[in-house]
């Protein structure tokens, strides 16, 4: 069976380096009309829409780093169509953890143990995940994100590099933290958090989140 790496960019690069770490072997890579065709390590870059592919045996890994593009990506093939998890021999993974299609556990990361992770994940190298973790689908988690116990990640979220959550914090739906945020309360869906102790991006005439929290 063929196995595509959708998404040519450096985390398509990434996870062909996973891939032959783990002893697959990789037919080439797609990229959407437009983007560049030139060969990756002898690999053929093929420029083709997803919906349109004719070979119904293929597989796929979506390597692309927003999660919302993989969910584009993923409906666009359809219900039927596999796809491969990615675990780096590298990786850590205890016991009770379960781990979604087409999710990608990149390098050198910790996942303890009784944690499940959704479909179509990133988890960068130096992530550690805790126990009791739940990583919902298209969750992204930059390079060294610290997860402590019972944390919940929901859908599409997306915490940048060096990211730290205390334990028992929830990380709202396609909300966003910023890079080296230390996260000790719940996170909004579809928010911005920056900063240590992280707090909300404000708008120009938004009202100051801390003062409303304490009226």
């Amino acid at each position: 069976m063929t196995l595509f790496i959708y998404g040519a960019g450096g985390l398509g690069r990434e996870v062909l380096s996973a891939l032959q770490a783990c002893g697959e072997c990789v037919s080439g890579f797609m990229v959407d009309p437009g983007f560049s065709t030139a060969d990756i390590q002898g690999l053929q870059v093929r420029a083709e829409r997803l919906e349109a592919l004719s070979d119904p045996a293929a597989r796929f890994v979506l390597a692309v780093g927003d999660g919302r593009a993989r969910q584009r990506a993923a409906l666009s093939l359809g219900t039927g169509t596999e796809f491969v998890t990615v675990r780096h021999p590298a990786a850590v993974i205890g016991s009770c953890v379960s781990i979604g299609e087409g999710t990608m556990v990149i390098g050198l990361c910790s996942i303890t143990t009784d944690v499940s992770i959704g479909s179509h994940g990133l988890i960068n190298p130096g992530c550690t995940i805790a126990h009791d973790c739940v990583l919902e689908d298209f969750v992204n988690l930059g390079p060294s994100c610290a997860l402590a116990g019972r944390v919940t990640i929901q859908e599409g979220a997306n915490l940048g590099v060096g990211v730290s959550v205390a334990p028992g914090v929830v990380i709202g739906a396609w909300s966003t933290v910023g890079a080296g945020a230390v996260v000790i309360r719940d996170v909004e869906p579809g928010s911005t958090v920056v900063g240590v102790p992280a707090r909300p991006i404000r708008h120009r005439g938004d009202p100051d989140p801390a003062v409303l929290s304490s009226t």
